[in-house]
Order: C-alpha cells, then sequence, then structure tokens
C-alpha cells in the first residue's frame, strides 16, 4: 500500500487470537486514552475473500441480553472516532490485501451500535470504500426510530445495506433481548421505507422465550404485509453466552418450518452465526482475550450478530 493511502493515528494492536488459525482473526486495538475496541477478520467462503467485523464504539449503553459484552460488563468509554475505526480496518487488512485485494465487506456489527455513532462512523464508511480497504459497507444495528428517520432524509448517506434486529413480535417480547427497544409495530414501516432505497434483512434470534407456538402466529402476523419489502427474515441460532438468561429453544426446527411455510412472500433462513466459529461476535472478543474472567468452555462457545 503506497504511503498516502496510510492513515497515521495512535491505534495499537493489543492483542489477537486466530480462531481456527487461517479462517478468522480477532483484534483488540488500544488507543492513548487506554480505551479498547475490537474488530475480527472473517473468512466468507462463498465469496472468496475475508470480511471485517467492526465495533463502532469502546464498549456499549445498550445491554443487549444475548450479547457477551454486557455480560463481561464491559463499561461505555466513549463513541470511536472515524480515524480509529478506518485505521482499525486498515490494519486488519493488511495481511490478507497483497492476494486479495479488497475486503469483501466491513460490517459493523461489532461491540456499540452504528446508530449511536452514526456521524462517525457514516464519515469512517467513506474513508473506507474511498481508500478502497473494501467493496462494499454494511450496517447491523437495533435500527431505532430515530436514527431510521434519519436515514430517510433526503440526501443522507447509506451503506450498501443493512440487516435490522427484530428478536420479537411485539415491544415486550423485543425487549427481553434489548432493554428499552421499540415497538416493532411502530418501527417496521420504517425499516421497510429503508428497505426501499437499500437491500435490508431482519434479524430474528432464536431462544427459548420466543419461539412458542403463540410466537409462531404472532410474527407471521406481524411480517405477513411486508412480503417482498425486505431481503429475507433471518433466524439466528442463538449461540449461548457466560450469564445471559437466554436459553437454546428446544423448538427450533418446529419454530423455522412454521415460519417457512406461514409467511408467504418471504425468504426465511436459518443461519448459524460465523461468531460461533470465530467466537467473536456480539462483543466475545473482550471477555475473552482481555481476560474478564470466562469459563473455560467459553472459547467453544459465542453470541449470535445482532
Amino acid at each position: 500500500m503506497d504511503e498516502t493511502s496510510r492513515v497515521e493515528v495512535p491505534v495499537e494492536i493489543l492483542s489477537t487470537l486466530n480462531v481456527p488459525p487461517g479462517r478468522s482473526t480477532k483484534y483488540v486495538f488500544g488507543t492513548p486514552d487506554r480505551s479498547t475496541f475490537e474488530a475480527v477478520r472473517l473468512w466468507e467462503g462463498d465469496r472468496g475473500g475475508y470480511s471485517v467485523c467492526m465495533s463502532a464504539q469502546a464498549g456499549c449503553r445498550y445491554g443487549c441480553t444475548h450479547c457477551a459484552t454486557t455480560f463481561a460488563r464491559t463499561p461505555f468509554v466513549r463513541n470511536l472516532r472515524p480515524e480509529e475505526i478506518t485505521a482499525a480496518v486498515q490494519a486488519v487488512t493488511e495481511p490478507v490485501r497483497t492476494h486479495q485485494g479488497p475486503l469483501v465487506w466491513v460490517d459493523f456489527a461489532g461491540v456499540g451500535d452504528a446508530a449511536a455513532n452514526w456521524t462517525h462512523v457514516a464519515t469512517a464508511a467513506r474513508a473506507i470504500t474511498d481508500r478502497d480497504l473494501a467493496k462494499q459497507v454494511k450496517v447491523t444495528s437495533i435500527a431505532p426510530q430515530g436514527w431510521v428517520r434519519r436515514l430517510l432524509r433526503v440526501n443522507a448517506w447509506l451503506p450498501d445495506r443493512f440487516m435490522f434486529s427484530l428478536h420479537g413480535a411485539t415491544a415486550t417480547q423485543r425487549q427481553v433481548i434489548i432493554p428499552h427497544a421499540d415497538d416493532p409495530s411502530a418501527v417496521l414501516p420504517l425499516w421497510a421505507a429503508v428497505a426501499e432505497q437499500r437491500p435490508v434483512v431482519l434479524n430474528y434470534v432464536l431462544c427459548e422465550h420466543n419461539t412458542r407456538p403463540a410466537d409462531e402466529a404472532a410474527l407471521i402476523q406481524l411480517l405477513a404485509p411486508y412480503a417482498g419489502r425486505f431481503v429475507l427474515l433471518r433466524l439466528s441460532s442463538i449461540n449461548p453466552v457466560h450469564g445471559s438468561p437466554l436459553r437454546p429453544s428446544t423448538r427450533e426446527a418446529d419454530f423455522i418450518a412454521a415460519l417457512s411455510h406461514g409467511l408467504e412472500g418471504w425468504v426465511v433462513s436459518h443461519h448459524l452465526s460465523a461468531g460461533r466459529e470465530a467466537a467473536a461476535a456480539c462483543g466475545q472478543l473482550r471477555s475473552e482475550i482481555l481476560d474478564l474472567t470466562p469459563p473455560t468452555s467459553r472459547s467453544r462457545q459465542a453470541d449470535t450478530t445482532d
């Protein structure tokens, strides 16, 4: 890479971990003010190249109950600055850039939520594509109403694609996983409006509390009017996180079958998160590499992406 494209910023790689070697590499970065954040380089086999899962913040305020950051008791420190994000992506990219070229994509799906640091994330995302560090930018978010309305403004910058976290058919059910989340019935029309401009995937993590027979009917009723509006509904098996009250569902297969047959006009997929293989999704890296007293079995577990 030529010197003119280099980003000079005081960001230091503190730790790396290969899981499994050659396919996924997890990084912890540090800054002079002792903030830490993380990124994961993941092998995308169907694309023949690597992507990067990138954090938007150092720590997180949301407290999602499927996320390892929450149960590692990682405090929110601050938003990441654009130059810190860009420098981290460049550092993660350099070991594979010679034989791969740009990353397949950068997905803001790590610690924190891009919606809570949108000005800085959008600035970094534009720099990432302008510098040819990645072909695309994706954003995974709980997608609160205020942020989505901002995306819908005239001439607002948008990434190449989104994934929005649903996780429940009602506000009460959704808030079990995402405290203070918006009511799905209120936010779905806004999400659908975004989907008219960019591809949007809806993600639904599968656990005991949201896969009962009544939940099947409620979710079908909620989503039926939006047939054809979203790319797909992604049903994600939960990766157990130590300390989380959420448990895998014994009805997972039945729930997937019911949604697949009951949602006409929808593409329904079942997803085993890359976090299961990499033990890296949603802040898993922070508690493993920084030794925040994870149990021995933690290395074999991960949580789902948002």
